[in-house]
């Protein structure tokens, strides 16, 4: 009988320590993780809970150099592995000395997963710390973004400072060159450094490649800035019956058109409609809820007040 490596399979086999995912999750693993299978490449998982996926990413990338899983429950610490390659460090995330005693297993990973706490300050913020030691080529994976919906993780649909709300504009980051507009990538990112108070680096930004979205899910693909343009127009053919000056644009490049008056693209409105105070930003549930009861009460006693001056 032939026994299969792919990721679901291993699942399925796996006798060892827990590990917890969604099957959506594995299928886009297998597509994403397949061409690393056979490289030296290092990998670090944020979040490890009983420890199971390292373990299963080990049987998985059989060439891996190092293997590292965080996590801020000290339980972790007890956790032991056969394989040299496999380590765990317990702390928190966003923590400087948790990042150094990362950095000093690894100063680059190849592929980061972020499968922590799922609090939007939190994934936000380890973005801004990992993202600039994922390798050229690499990626970083968020998980569990469902929860950046919930209250309870700093989310809500449409919360401005959600983890998938931080997502969403890094897909504008990657059509930085159309904007249209004397802003910067950090720039664009600032109610999140503000609130969160985390920073990020432009060159960085300039690295993001694609933004890939599925089902709970984020990843953030990086390659060298260059790559990342529109690049040249390409125009091939000799005949332009219907547009004929289509020919002249061979070799161009693109140029935005001004959008400086946009009210949309300027930099005032980036945090519209929501108050320039980050710390405001988040509205109360219950103040906006009385305030909403408030003012239907108002607009009754308005009506009531004037259907009573007609009647007289």
């Amino acid at each position: 009988m032939t026994t299969t490596n792919d990721l679901i399979s291993l699942y399925e086999r796996h006798q060892g320590k827990v590990s917890d995912r969604w099957l959506a999750y594995l299928q886009g693993y297998e597509r994403l993780f397949a061409p690393w299978r056979t490289r030296a490449l290092n990998l670090l998982e944020i979040g490890i809970q009983n420890g199971g996926s390292l373990e299963i990413w080990s049987q998985y990338f059989p060439q891996a150099q190092t293997l590292v899983g965080c996590d801020i429950n000290t339980g972790c610490g007890f956790l032991r592995y056969e394989d040299p390659r496999i380590h765990v460090v317990v702390g928190d995330i966003c923590a400087e000395e948790t990042e150094q005693k990362i950095a000093a297993l690894s100063s680059e990973w190849d592929i980061v997963i972020d499968d922590g706490s799922h609090v939007s300050s939190h994934i936000v913020t380890a973005f801004a710390r990992y993202f600039p030691r994922v390798r050229t080529g690499g990626i970083f994976v968020a998980e569990d973004l469902h929860c950046s919906y919930w209250q309870k993780y700093e989310g809500g649909l449409s919360d401005p400072f959600s983890s998938l709300s931080f997502f969403k504009l890094l897909s504008d980051i990657v059509n930085f060159e159309h904007w249209g507009v004397a802003t910067t990538r950090a720039q664009y990112l600032a109610r999140f450094s503000r609130r969160y108070r985390c920073q990020f680096d432009e060159s960085v930004l300039a690295q993001i490649h694609s933004v890939e979205f599925t089902n709970s899910r984020c990843v953030i693909h990086k390659r060298d800035a260059a790559d990342n343009m529109l690049g040249a127009r390409q125009v091939v053919g000799t005949v332009g019956q219907v547009a004929p000056d289509t020919l002249k644009l061979a070799g161009s490049e693109s140029v935005p058109s001004d959008q400086s008056k946009n009210p949309w693209s300027a930099s005032l409105h980036f945090d519209f409609p929501y108050s320039a105070d980050p710390l405001k930003a988040r509205p109360n549930p219950l103040v906006a809820a009385l305030t909403w009861r408030f003012n239907r009460i108002r607009r009754r006693l308005r009506n009531w007040t004037k259907q009573s001056k007609l009647a007289r």
